[in-house]
């Protein structure tokens, strides 16, 4: 089959790096026979653009100069439950028995890619259901977004989230380790724990520490033997202090993190998921009813969470940019991914860039795929975004979508030139060993 290039001019480019945007750029990719072969050609300035690259093949134009449009990358969210079971959402995932919550779980992740979250890490999904999408998606037999699972999280008896199918129940480390063994036997491709209490639970708090430091090295030196990095739930500072010392890679929420804390992070490279978002929806957990208890909990927390997170980025600790709450769930005008951003910025003080890297290079660094996205560099799979303004100069734009495309297939558009309003997974004509996403 004979490429087929796109060439989009007169955008903006943001490429994720941190770097400042480019204002006339020219934004090149090809289509080749399957998804895997299509790739990033050219992602710069317009002057240094040779259009000899495109020589080859067939060349579909698209010239934005309009109105101001930014090009960026496809956004990662790194903290996600799919199969999350909260009273007031859609399709009840615990009724229904395991293929229709695997079916819920596509649904969802569905969902998050036409919000512009075209990578996600589970990081707590019930049975193996989030591994059978991945799957499925990674052999093009559907089109979704790209999934890194944790499978199921490992709880303590009686610890958070004990209640819920998203976790199996262990205690001591053997039983842990046993657990984990199971969890890479499925294929998982990182692990996640339930280290402390959260906001969730009615009879825990923030500050217990559920886990022992036995069932922790446990834990973390059997997955480092197995190259995965391993993620925690943790609340407090004493008990990520205890996990960063052990050598965790990724730390979940941090609602109270010190100075001293925050540098041994940055030391060690620790990776932080704030989760922002969730010390700071009071007024949508109140409309969705949920208990008083749980809303006092939020509260109290929110701002500390905040005065944490800033704590860790004057230490330069990694950043991601993750919800707990689904991604395409509708909160404060916007959906959980995008609103986390805004917080990084407007409460936290970060500058829309950084944030941007956050939620884009960071986040696939930690999901282990930066080769293949998170920036819009030549060679790479082409996880782009569009949306209409400036939003490294005002983060609120990135509420402004009008495009979105995975592996340089076209996902979801509403510009002008290119009208596709909505994602069909088996999009009718389209083979399936082509991939299920619409040739431009």
């Amino acid at each position: 089959m004979r490429k087929k290039y796109t060439v989009i001019r007169h955008a903006r480019l943001v490429d994720g790096t941190g770097a400042p945007a480019i204002e006339d750029a020219v934004f090149v990719f090809f289509n080749g026979d399957t998804v895997s072969d299509d790739r990033l050609v050219y992602c710069g300035d317009a002057a240094g653009y040779d259009p000899s690259i495109t020589a080859d093949g067939e060349v579909f134009a698209l010239d934005l100069a309009d109105s101001t449009y930014t090009i960026l990358p496809g956004l990662v969210n790194t903290h996600v439950h799919l199969s999350l079971e909260l009273p007031y959402l859609p399709y009840y995932v615990d009724k229904f028995g395991d293929a229709y919550r695997a079916m819920v779980t596509y649904r969802r992740a569905c969902e998050a890619l036409l919000c512009g979250v075209t990578t996600l890490r589970g990081v707590g999904n019930a049975d193996t259901s989030e591994i059978a999408v991945r799957n499925a998606i990674n052999k093009g037999m559907f089109g979704g977004p790209r999934i890194i699972t944790c499978g199921s999280a490992l709880c303590p008896h009686a610890g958070h989230g004990h209640n819920t199918p998203r976790n199996v129940e262990c205690s001591g480390a053997d039983e842990f380790v046993r657990a984990l063994r199971g969890q890479l036997a499925q294929g998982v491709d990182q692990i996640k724990l339930m280290y402390t209490g959260g906001l969730e639970g009615a009879y825990e708090g923030t500050m217990d520490i559920q886990m022992t430091e036995a069932e922790v090295r446990a834990c973390i030196e059997v997955a480092h033997n197995n190259s995965k990095r391993i993620a925690a739930h943790l609340s407090n500072d004493k008990a990520i202090a205890q996990a960063v010392r052990l050598g965790l890679d990724s730390v979940e929420h941090a609602y109270t993190l010190s100075d001293e804390t925050c540098r041994m992070m940055a030391e060690k490279g620790t990776f932080l998921t704030p989760t922002l978002v969730v010390s700071h929806c009071n007024d949508y957990l109140k409309k969705h009813g949920s208990a008083e208890w749980h809303l006092r909990k939020q509260a109290a927390a929110a701002q500390e969470h905040i005065r944490s997170c800033r704590r860790a980025v004057q230490a330069g600790v990694t950043i991601c940019t993750g919800t707990d709450l689904l991604p395409s769930d509708p909160i404060d005008g916007t959906t959980p991914t995008v609103r986390e951003t805004e917080l990084l910025v407007e409460d936290v003080g970060m500058t829309p860039l950084q944030a941007i890297r956050c939620a884009t290079r960071n986040g696939a660094e930690l999901c282990g795929v930066l080769a293949e996205t998170g920036t819009l560099e030549p060679g790479k799979l082409g996880d782009f975004l569009i949306v209409e303004g400036r939003p490294d100069e005002n983060i609120r734009d990135l509420r402004n979508l009008r495009l979105v495309s995975k592996g340089c297939r076209l996902v979801k558009s509403n510009l002008p030139a290119i009208t596709k309003q909505n994602f069909n997974p088996m999009m009718a004509g389209v083979p399936c060993d082509g991939g299920t996403f619409r040739i431009w």
